[in-house]
């Protein structure tokens, strides 16, 4: 039997113009009278995935997820003009005020919980609980992480090392180098159509050719941190029905977030916690977590010690069997706490 809840198709679909041109595509789901919950999904870019609608109980929650700026279907696709932290958060607002909620859950994972915490900071009234899982908060040793010496390299010297091939000397001094140089290749290649992306479907199409994509190379090394074992060919096979737009938008947002420190000052999220103090809120994260490591869920949870926080003891970065159990205990303990 599974932790995850049933497959349920969205009630609604729809699309809120927001500022500067942007456009968000969402989906309503759920029980109508339910919790109203807000996803917001990771990246920056990854858009939405139908295992997200899975993690929630159809029957308890009124659950609202939406594609972030350029990503999913959201339009314009792959813009970064006003694309920072401070306009995601802006969005948010318009989706809850668009749905006429007083207040709402928040939840996210990853990059999503990055801009939960910083939602949550900026709109308090605006949530009856928060709840984050796989804890990114955008200091600069996790954004160094990544990509430095003394981070994940050491732990997939074989992964980064493929990661890192194309990138000229003078462009690997430091991890905010690599990232701008991967933010403009990618750029030029999505610019003449992302031709070495061309037999991306076929499974005939070499690695190594799918690997002169700088848009292919960067979310390939990210999915070989994200689980205890996902060699390159599992990763390719779990790419494939994602699609080239998914590739582009993941890849193009995250590295443009990536070389701007995600628009936030370093350690913001902590120097803000108390703005959380009122707030139900539970923490989850994963022992070995290679992508987001897990000294930063200790630390905020240090700094919100009135959150529940929760370790899976034995897993990565990615979304299991391990860290939904866990998630079904925490939804039911924070949101009985709701006043």
């Amino acid at each position: 039997m599974t932790a995850f809840f049933a497959e349920t198709p969205p009630r609604e679909t729809g699309y809120l113009p927001v500022s500067d041109g942007h456009t968000l595509y969402w989906e309503r789901c759920g029980n109508p009278d339910g919790l109203p919950l807000v996803f917001l999904h990771g990246g920056p870019g990854s858009g939405l995935s139908a295992k997200f609608r899975r993690m929630f109980d159809p029957d308890r929650y009124d659950l609202i997820l939406f594609d972030q700026r350029g990503a999913g279907r959201s339009t314009p696709h792959l813009s970064l003009d006003a694309n920072t932290t401070a306009h995601l958060v802006a969005d948010i607002e318009a989706l809850r005020q668009h749905f006429g909620f007083a207040r709402w859950m928040v939840f996210g994972p990853s990059w999503g919980s990055t801009l939960a915490l910083v939602y949550a900071q900026a709109h308090p009234q605006a949530v009856s609980a928060l709840i984050v899982e796989a804890v990114f908060t955008a200091r600069r040793d996790e954004l160094d992480w990544w990509h430095g010496a003394d981070g994940a390299p050491r732990f997939f010297p074989d992964a980064f090392r493929t990661f890192i091939a194309p990138v000229p000397a003078p462009n690997r001094a430091t991890p905010q180098a690599i990232a701008n140089w991967y933010l403009d290749a990618m750029q030029d290649e999505i610019a003449t159509g992302l031709p070495d992306l061309a037999g991306f479907e076929d499974p005939a199409t070499p690695l190594d050719a799918l690997r002169r994509s700088a848009v292919y190379r960067w979310t390939e090394y990210e999915d070989r941190l994200s689980y205890l074992d996902n060699p390159p060919e599992a990763v390719r096979a779990g790419l494939i029905p994602r699609g080239r737009n998914f590739l582009a938008a993941h890849s193009l947002i995250e590295a443009h977030y990536f070389a701007n420190a995600c628009f936030l000052a370093d350690g913001e999220i902590y120097a803000k916690a108390d703005r959380l103090r009122d707030i139900p809120m539970a923490i989850l994260h994963s022992r070995y977590d290679m992508v987001c490591p897990a000294r930063s869920a200790f630390d905020l949870a240090e700094a919100c010690p009135h959150a529940d926080f929760r370790l899976v003891p034995v897993n990565g970065h990615g979304m299991t069997e391990a860290t939904q159990l866990e998630l079904n205990r925490l939804m039911d303990g924070v949101s009985g706490r709701i006043r």
